[in-house]
């Protein structure tokens, strides 16, 4: 069995749970990786290693065609928020090709990175949002009304990686916030993963005040709902969840429940989710393996043995599908050397 794992960039830990998983299981076959750098440190790790275009390149689905159709892979993951759209776009020639995708359907894509309409779309199913405004104005007229207080942020409605996002306390910062995210989106990859233009890709949003909390959902190819794994939010650096403890949390696994049935997308979403003392609240949503899997699979879950499993149409273990509660976990780097002499192929040798 080949694994291809797209924009796998700094994801040496994900590279090695699909090897692992692979081997422990018996079954045969690579992981490979490919990203747009060729010194991406987890293209070191890669059974075998791609340097390819960019997501937004023109060439980035062809290319991920010809690594495919040369090594018979047999599914694709990817790691990455920009190029979530592509994929599903293509997801039925894939599936012509035999590869299989943990890539939710163009229509999920669309309605999950659309932070401006996730009120409208949770709410059918007794999930919460914050309330989000997606004109300027409108946002003035429900400060003046008292709807909403400051402070509020400013962030697109497609975002990535915390670009273009910031917390105004009053509406001086509150403009200058909106102009600096369009700014960052027409300078960023957000500009061509979104059929908006930059100053209708932002949102200005309430604040929900509390704890904070990773709450990711696993479906199997056909959308049914699998798993769910709950970790507070302890400390976080660059963006990332730097410090966790993980948690049993019957509320929010029922909310993972909703999401899953609901939305019936194929692969692993992962959210982030407040909760302000009374209700729990959905700030975001990202259609692909967040980071913060690596600390529930130290805690036992092992998502990629499921993803093995139901491509080889094995039987799925329930060990697989849970993460031991209360265990507190935080990162730390590893230093990788850029190996000149391991073989790094470039798509366009195919």
């Amino acid at each position: 069995m080949n694994i291809l794992l797209t924009s796998s960039a700094r994801r040496i830990d994900f590279v090695g749970f699909f090897q692992e998983a692979l081997k422990r299981m018996g079954v045969g076959g690579n992981v490979i990786t490919a990203d747009p750098d060729y010194n991406a440190p987890s293209l070191q790790q890669g059974d075998i290693s791609y340097v390819i275009p960019h997501q937004a390149d023109s060439d980035y689905i062809e290319a991920i065609k010809k690594i495919c159709q040369k090594h018979e892979v047999d599914c694709i993951i990817p790691l990455n928020d920009w190029e979530v759209p592509k994929l599903a776009d293509n997801k039925k020639e894939f599936k012509d090709l035999g590869v299989s995708m943990f890539v939710p359907d163009p229509e999920v894509v669309d309605k999950v990175r659309d932070k401006g309409k996730y009120r409208e779309l949770l709410g059918a199913f007794e999930v919460k949002a914050p309330r989000s405004y997606i004109d300027y104005e409108d946002a003035e007229k429900a400060l003046e009304s008292g709807e909403v207080n400051f402070p509020l942020i400013i962030k697109p409605r497609n975002g990535s990686a915390s670009i273009g996002v910031d917390i105004a306390e009053d509406h001086e910062e509150m403009k200058l916030a909106y102009n600096n995210a369009v700014k960052q989106i027409k300078g960023t990859p957000l500009n061509d993963v979104t059929y908006k233009n930059p100053e209708d890709n932002v949102i200005i949003q309430e604040v929900v005040e509390g704890d904070k909390f990773s709450l990711d959902l696993f479906n199997d190819l056909d959308g049914r709902f699998m798993a769910s794994f709950v970790r507070k939010q302890l400390e976080m650096r660059a963006g990332d969840v730097d410090r966790c403890i993980t948690v049993h949390d019957q509320e929010l696994n029922d909310i993972a429940r909703k999401m899953g049935e609901n939305l019936g997308h194929a692969g692993y979403i992962n959210t982030d989710v407040y909760f302000d003392g009374k209700d729990y609240y959905v700030i975001d949503i990202n259609p692909r393996f967040g980071g913060g899997y690596a600390f529930s699979h130290q805690a036992g879950a092992d998502i990629p043995a499921a993803i093995i499993a139901l491509i080889a149409g094995r039987e799925v273990k329930g060990d697989w599908l849970e993460e031991k509660p209360d265990c507190e976990l935080a990162r730390h780097d590893v230093v990788v050397h850029i190996d000149e002499e391991k073989k790094r192929h470039d798509y366009s040798d195919i």
